[in-house]
């Protein structure tokens, strides 16, 4: 199907249980390249969502923030998963520094804070969280940005019309 952009979708996960189950959903249509860029507030359930997604790509190690690191790959699932955390940078030059691109191709890429950089050039998905009225309730809009993420999240998400 041609490319679809700005297309999107928002789900309302009412707890931590229901942002896991989005994100296991999600893993189950993950291919290599695929460029998924999260915003939202600290706290929100980015790392969470990562943290689920990672468990749905049978990633075996233990996913925490890389805020410090900037970058860690996690290669044991049925896909490696490359996740940046973007939050202490300040510039497209220091984010192009960490060299987190030459991956791109070869894993699925999770970016926090992708918010912070302008020049992400490949076909992805941008998953915006929102915190809810209760304490663990979110928001989460997914827009599918080109490529072919409207065929495949039709198949997981009802919202979702090809």
């Amino acid at each position: 199907m041609e490319n679809h952009i700005n297309i999107a979708i928002a789900k309302q996960l009412p707890s931590v249980s229901d942002t896991c189950d989005v994100a296991t959903s999600l893993a189950g249509v993950l291919k290599l390249g695929d460029l998924l860029l999260f915003t939202g507030e600290i706290g929100s359930g980015k790392t969470t969502f990562i943290q689920a997604l990672a468990k749905g790509l049978d990633i075996k190690e233990n996913v925490t923030s890389p805020t410090f690191v900037l970058h860690a790959l996690y290669d044991s699932g049925r896909i490696p998963l490359s996740h940046v955390d973007l939050y202490r940078l300040n510039s497209d030059a220091e984010v192009e520094s960490i060299g987190f691109d030459e991956y791109l191709d070869s894993s699925v890429t999770a970016v926090e804070w992708a918010d912070r950089y302008t020049r992400f050039q490949a076909a992805n998905l941008t998953l915006d969280f929102a915190y809810g009225a209760a304490e663990n309730e979110r928001t989460l809009t997914m827009r599918m940005n080109g490529g072919d993420w409207v065929d495949r999240l039709a198949g997981i998400f009802a919202e979702v019309k090809p």
